[in-house]
């Protein structure tokens, strides 16, 4: 079995890419790339002596990139997106075959992603914005490529658009939010939407969220919640994720044409 092609792997890579200072959290994601090929026949105990932490630290971390244990993490092994990435092209040597599989590929993925997202909902989004003038997009660095998609697309359409990164300072964040007319969040996660409820709570703009989580675990905080929960294994993968992102922006902004 070939685990450098496991979805757990996939997803402790860009964690690691998403690391930026040398602390625990670089540490234990080290390690579980460097042991990887011991999944999932290995002690959390021995992930916590090797990356200098505990077992308690281990869980934490493992339900912080989205796995209930450590046990759900190191038996998550199997192959990423087998169905739509190059394995099936192995061996042809042909150029233009090639390239008319892959494009065909995309073609499919394309395809499923628009079968599955709301069209009702994203023309009801679209109309509630139509007369707005002033948008506010937050992100990450994450989501970065698809909040600036998003940004360009809107742009283009005659709006006023403040990309916004959600790290920013306090103060920036309710700034912006007082001053848009309608505001769009991208946390595929929830977590950051989660921590900062009160953001929210009583806004008079409308808002919107793009995620990954269940609408119910929001409430009442959002006027919308685009949620991309079908896809699965889609989302375990940040290019898949910005494709996601990208596509829905397509078709939101197609109904905002009409």
């Amino acid at each position: 079995m070939n685990k450098t092609s496991s979805k757990v792997y996939i997803r402790l890579s860009e964690n690691l890419f998403r690391c930026k200072k040398y602390d625990l959290n670089f540490q234990i994601t080290k390690t579980l790339i460097e042991r990887i090929q011991e999944f999932p026949d290995i002690y959390i105990e021995e992930i916590a002596y090797a990356a200098k932490t505990t077992p308690a630290s281990i869980t934490k971390f493992c339900k912080k990139i989205g796995y209930q244990s450590f046990k759900e993490m190191r038996t998550d092994l199997d192959v990423y997106s087998n169905e739509l990435m190059m394995d099936q092209f192995e061996g042809n040597k042909n150029k233009e075959d090639f390239l008319e599989n892959v494009l065909n590929k995309e073609y499919q993925i394309n395809q499923l992603i628009f079968e599955t997202l709301d069209a009702d909902q994203t023309r009801r989004i679209a109309k509630s914005i139509k007369e707005k003038s002033k948008i506010a997009i937050f992100g990450n660095n994450y989501s970065f490529a698809g909040v600036n998609f998003f940004r360009e697309l809107l742009s283009q359409e005659g709006y006023l658009v403040m990309e916004l990164n959600r790290s920013a300072e306090r103060q920036l964040i309710e700034s912006v939010l007082q001053e848009c007319d309608a505001v769009f969040i991208i946390s595929l996660t929830g977590d950051w939407v989660l921590e900062n409820k009160e953001l929210f709570i009583n806004q008079s703009m409308p808002n919107y969220l793009l995620t990954q989580r269940k609408a119910e675990d929001f409430g009442n905080l959002f006027d919308e919640i685009i949620t991309f929960d079908t896809f699965d294994f889609l989302l375990l993968s940040n290019y898949y994720s910005q494709k996601i992102i990208h596509l829905w922006t397509i078709y939101f902004v197609m109904f905002l044409k009409n």
